[in-house]
């Protein structure tokens, strides 16, 4: 039967299927599709699945974990950038009615047009990692809980403590998401391979923010902490602002001058965003393609 996931496991009838419809794969939409039932199941198992709920999901690709999903929520709106994949998707998930089938780029969509208390799902091409994220920040009214595919590095980054290893993506997640890295994903399981590994992450919507800083204030004290993780914190203000402002700043905040920015904890940049003036920092943009 057309559409179940057991038979999309089978690298041989992957390849078939794409073959029938004239496809080859592009390494640089990152189109390396998962072929272990066992990683499908864990994906499903941890997006805990509500049957009355909209299910977005980001890259279908061929519908493998489209299919998994799909009997286990209300709605499954499958978003795939690649016109040619479309045919292969309508083919692999016309046995479900609740699967609709979106041709775009999920980064250009407006997730509340797609519906309310979204849970989002996704196989990410690491290229849009970042991007991906950062507009789940930007519209976290309607996401409530995600379960994505990321490259194992990126991970690591995204749930490193403060210090040398932590992100201005991570910490910008970890100001509106519980964040966890939950299992490793081996580069064999997907078809074709990768050239690295992966890891599953699962990001759930905090009740409240864990900072008091406005949005805008958070991410300009990130772009400057972040942009200038060589400085120590004092230069990197002194970027922006003049020196005695700098100083009473830091000592009024009780934030040593000598450390860098990457090693303050939420709570400190929460209070560094709500002390810097409002025209100090310009925003700039996340980092495209990694966790930065």
């Amino acid at each position: 039967m057309r559409g179940m996931p057991g038979k999309l496991t089978s690298p041989t009838v992957l390849r078939d299927l794409l073959a029938r419809h004239g496809v080859r794969l592009r390494s640089e939409l990152g189109q390396h599709f998962l072929v272990d039932e066992n990683t499908l199941a864990k994906i499903v198992e941890l997006a805990e699945p509500a049957g009355d709920e909209t299910a977005v999901e980001v890259g279908a690709g061929a519908g493998t974990l489209t299919c998994a999903l799909a009997p286990r929520v209300r709605e499954l709106v499958a978003v795939e950038v690649d016109r040619r994949l479309i045919p292969v998707l309508e083919e692999t998930t016309a046995v479900y009615p609740n699967v609709r089938v979106v041709q775009g780029d999920f980064r250009e969509l407006a997730l509340a047009s797609l519906g309310a208390r979204i849970l989002l799902v996704g196989n990410l091409p690491y290229g849009i990692t970042s991007d991906v994220l950062v507009k789940l920040i930007r519209e976290r009214e309607v996401a409530e809980r995600a379960v994505f595919m990321v490259q194992a590095e990126v991970g690591a980054k995204l749930v490193a403590p403060p210090g040398p290893e932590a992100s201005r993506l991570g910490v910008h997640l970890r100001a509106h998401f519980d964040v966890e890295v939950v299992r490793r994903v081996p580069r064999t399981v997907f078809f074709p391979p990768p050239e690295v590994d992966s890891v599953l992450i699962r990001l759930r919507k905090l009740a409240q923010p864990r900072i008091a800083a406005p949005e805008d204030a958070f991410e300009r004290t990130l772009a400057l902490v972040f942009s200038s993780r060589r400085k120590t914190l004092r230069r990197a203000l002194l970027g922006q602002l003049p020196a005695a402002e700098v100083d009473r700043i830091l000592a009024e905040l009780g934030l040593d001058p000598r450390v860098r920015g990457e090693t303050l904890p939420l709570e400190a940049l929460d209070r560094l965003a709500l002390a810097l003036p409002s025209c100090g920092v310009r925003s700039g943009g996340q980092a495209r393609g990694g966790a930065r």
